[in-house]
């Protein structure tokens, strides 16, 4: 464990990996309380929430390691949240460093994107991370009908980037929310746009077969075994693999992620489901001791 904290390459390899997935399971101005729209977005706030695909106020739970390690936690949330008198969704996630990592290179990282929930399209996309002493703040606002996203950063002085976006175009986070709606087959192979980094890439999301994943609080879960692939200029660049697990049944949930890297093993596993719902997840005790 000490020689996997004394190497700085490690270290960026390891959190790197974490946002990615974090990323995979957002305010429109600097004052993060108003939008440039002209028009309000979103469903009036007093009208009947949406039915969407999955129970908004679910929380997921999870757990980080790094070999043998648990190294790191995080809690992946939906929830509706008001904006000017409308109803808006937010998918975030906050994670964090426990235990000698903690203490030896401390990482805090939240990210939240808003939806509208009819569209299910992305408004903005929100990053704040803090990884030792660095730290950054950055916010992506989107424009569907004018086919233009920002970005810009709130901790730094620097000019905002604008680039150009498709009609469908959507976050990673809330592409993983997304594709809930219909659930992947084994054998599938599905491509989205994405933005990330500042920049739009094209995401191939290969499946393979299903097999059972074993969660100390769950139980064996048949879930689908799933590849994603970044695509760049037309080559696949890759800087290791990660596979992710998502669970066959109607919540349709990340319960595993694997990384593998030069490195060292790197696993994410869930731990518990919380929130609304009388499902399998939320129903059958859990194992806490």
């Amino acid at each position: 464990m000490a020689d996997f904290l004394s190497k700085k390459g490690k270290k960026t390899r390891f959190f790197s990996f974490f946002v990615i997935f974090s990323l995979f399971l957002g305010l429109f101005d600097i004052s993060l309380g108003k939008t440039e729209q002209k028009a309000p977005v979103g469903p009036p706030w007093d009208d009947p929430p949406p039915e969407l695909w999955f129970p908004v106020g679910e929380e997921i739970d999870y757990e980080v390691f790094w070999g043998v390690f648990m190294v790191a936690e995080a809690t992946a949330k939906a929830e509706w949240v008001e904006r000017d008198g409308r109803r808006l969704l937010s998918l975030n996630m906050r994670a964090k460093t426990n235990g000698l990592v903690e203490k030896i290179y401390p990482v805090k990282e939240f990210l939240e994107t808003i939806i509208e929930p009819i569209s299910f399209l992305p408004l903005t996309f929100e990053k704040d991370s803090h990884e030792g002493r660095r730290y950054s703040h950055e916010l992506t606002t989107f424009d569907h009908a004018a086919g233009k996203g920002v970005w810009r950063s709130l901790s730094k002085n620097k000019e905002p980037k604008v680039f150009e976006i498709q009609p469908d175009t959507r976050d990673l986070m809330g592409l993983m929310y997304w594709i809930r709606k219909t659930p992947l087959q084994p054998n599938e192979t599905r491509q989205y746009e994405v933005m990330t980094d500042e920049k739009l890439y094209e995401v191939i999301v290969e499946t393979g077969k299903k097999e059972p994943v074993s969660l100390k609080n769950y139980g064996k879960v048949m879930s689908l075994k799933v590849e994603p692939k970044g695509k760049f200029n037309g080559m696949f660049v890759r800087k290791g693999r990660l596979w992710l697990w998502v669970s066959d049944d109607p919540r349709g949930t990340i319960v595993r992620a694997a990384a593998s890297v030069p490195v060292a093993s790197i696993k994410i596993m869930l731990k518990e489901v919380r929130g609304p719902g009388d499902d399998f997840w939320t129903t059958k005790p859990v194992n806490k001791k």
